[in-house]
């Protein structure tokens, strides 16, 4: 029996040494084995056996952080060749600016003009121009109210002629090329010398007229034109409100000698007259009203002599403005050619004063006047610009 207990108590001794044992030392030894096998990289945990003292694991070398690898530096760009500079062009060697189409004629007139002729532009940014004038070559000359310059078109701009024209309005060459104008600025009729030669002369403008009637001022000379005995016809309108003393609505004349211009229309029909001209054979002086819709024309008596005037042709309302016509001119077969703002049209009229056609512009048109070499170009100022078609009939004068 003593055996047997003994034999009973040394089996409990020994299952309680193996239980405890596992407790102590399976757990940690299993939970070292999971970690190496999920972090490879790291050093194991030693485990505590029984009886013994925990090692300390072995520190690990952090690897050094790796460099960054510098861009390799790029060579200097190399500086761009300078192209080697060429000489400044002369004007003469500079393209043309001038003309270039900008439209054509929208209707067919006959003996004048057929559909689709090229309208050209010929000068532009202008102030507003006005008073196309034709010189014995052909040459054209204009004048820029806004700017106070007289100008002469050029193809590589229109090219300075007389610098502070005190407001010169309309201009006319006489047949011997002395440039007459009407200086508004001034009140006055002037002859204008514009050749090259005498550019540097300070005193290039001479007083033809600047009085009327018995010493009266003459108001705002407007146009003008010559007949072939020396007078000068011209208007001087008053645009705006009329006032007691100032000049009045008139048209006038006097000799290219000189003097007291004479009143030769002041009719209450011609509200502020504007355009003036003279058929080809001189026996007629149309008056264009600006402020009137009826064109006027006159039978030339002798110089500074009308007979009863007659309305030659009515502008057709049916705009919202009640302005009439601005300038003109004539041809040599006595087709008329006048300009109307409010419809930014040049109108033809026979020389019997019926309608033949209208030809638009791209602005509202000023004045008119035909030059070129042969006389067949008809030049148009319209606000900024100068426009130019070419027609059938040559000028008249």
């Amino acid at each position: 029996m003593h055996a047997a207990l003994r034999l009973g108590l040394s089996a409990l001794i020994l299952t309680t040494f193996v239980t405890t044992a596992f407790v102590r030392c399976g757990p940690q030894e299993a939970s070292a084995q999971d970690t190496n096998a999920t972090k490879p990289s790291e050093q194991p945990v030693a485990t505590m056996r029984h009886g013994n003292r925990p090692r300390a694991p072995k520190p690990v070398e952090a690897a050094p952080p790796e460099q960054p690898t510098a861009a390799p530096t790029p060579p200097p760009a190399a500086e761009p060749v300078k192209p080697a500079a060429s000489p400044a062009k002369s004007p003469d060697e500079l393209p043309p600016k001038f003309p270039f189409s900008v439209g054509t004629a929208g209707e067919d007139i006959a003996g004048v003009v057929a559909r689709g002729t090229p309208i050209y532009k010929w000068a532009d940014e202008h102030g507003f121009t006005e008073g196309p004038a034709c010189a014995p070559d052909g040459s054209m000359y204009f004048t820029d109210v806004a700017g106070s310059q007289v100008l002469q078109v050029d193809a590589m701009g229109a090219k300075v002629a007389l610098k502070d024209s005190k407001g010169m309005n309309g201009l006319f060459f006489s047949k011997d090329g002395v440039l007459y104008g009407c200086q508004s600025g001034e009140q006055r009729i002037v002859a204008i010398d514009v050749s090259p030669e005498t550019a540097a002369k300070k005193e290039r403008v001479r007083v033809i007229c600047d009085k009327g009637p018995g010493g009266a001022p003459l108001g705002k000379v407007n146009d003008l034109v010559l007949d072939r005995s020396g007078g000068i016809w011209f208007s001087a309108p008053v645009i705006g409100r009329k006032r007691e003393g100032n000049a009045p609505d008139a048209v006038y004349y006097v000799p290219v000698t000189g003097g007291e211009a004479v009143q030769v229309v002041r009719d209450d029909k011609v509200v502020a007259p504007n355009g003036v001209h003279l058929s080809p054979d001189g026996k007629t002086l149309y008056v264009l009203p600006y402020l009137s819709l009826n064109m006027m024309a006159y039978p030339v008596l002798g110089p500074g002599k009308l007979g009863p005037g007659t309305v030659f042709y009515a502008i057709p309302s049916g705009t919202r403005e009640t302005i009439g016509g601005d300038g003109l001119t004539v041809d040599i077969k006595g087709n008329v050619y006048i300009t109307v703002p409010a419809r930014s049209s040049v109108f033809v009229l026979s020389p019997e004063g019926k309608p033949l056609g209208m030809i638009r512009f791209p602005e509202r048109p000023s004045n008119c006047a035909l030059g070129g070499t042969e006389g067949k170009t008809l030049f148009v100022t319209a606000q900024k610009s100068v426009y130019a078609i070419e027609v059938e009939g040559s000028r008249s004068r």
